[in-house]
């Protein structure tokens, strides 16, 4: 089994924009850890099975997650649940404590969540004694990262009258985008810059 997930969420609508007036943080687009954990609760139970082979042996063993959970602290985000394993008439649940990494990427407008490491060991009864075969990497069944949409979908035109009679398009986007993971929460920060769009004139040939 390969666990996959993909959620877009258009985060200025969903999870609310705020503006202040920071240095260089014109925009601050936030991402709870309340948020990334609901994704889990809302997928459900997520579980898998294999197959090893040991000193002639073959045999299977099954595994399901309990209480998956993304925690983020101070510029780092952890991956921690139970996992309790079925291998023969072995039964068994152990703690992973694994490893999330948080990029935002511009040309995509897109924040990754991806877990790239989460281990866990696995036991079999031998000989009427529990042995360890080796550690399952729990990432390989995340096939692509949990991605938010960022704050570029913001821009957005503006027609302004002037006292003149006069009419300007100003146009206002993002741009300097980057990712800060905090205690319980990733930001997307940016700069708003505001431009004028001046009518194209067409030359008209004679």
């Amino acid at each position: 089994m390969r666990f996959s997930g993909k959620i877009l969420l258009f985060i200025t609508l969903l999870l609310g924009s705020k503006f202040m007036n920071a240095q260089s943080q014109d925009l601050i687009v936030l991402l709870k850890e309340s948020v990334l954990n609901k994704m889990f609760g809302a997928i459900g139970q997520i579980k898998g099975a294999s197959t090893y082979s040991f000193m002639f042996i073959d045999g299977s063993y099954k595994w399901t997650l309990i209480n998956p959970l993304i925690k983020l602290h101070q510029n780092k985000a952890d991956f921690i649940c139970d996992v309790n394993v079925t291998a023969g008439k072995l039964d068994y649940t152990t703690k992973v404590n694994g490893i999330v990494e948080i990029c935002y990427e511009p040309t995509t407008n897109l924040i990754y969540i991806e877990i790239t490491e989460a281990l866990f060991p696995l036991n079999i009864m031998f000989a009427g004694k529990q042995r360890h075969l080796w550690d399952v990497e729990l990432a390989n069944y995340f096939e692509t990262p949990f991605t938010f949409e960022g704050p570029l979908t913001m821009g957005t035109e503006m027609d302004f009258s002037m006292p003149d009679g006069t009419a300007k398009k100003i146009y206002c986007h993002p741009l300097n985008c980057g990712v800060k993971i905090a205690e319980k929460q990733v930001t997307v920060s940016a700069e708003i810059e505001f431009i004028e769009r001046k009518k194209e004139t067409k030359s008209v040939k004679k």
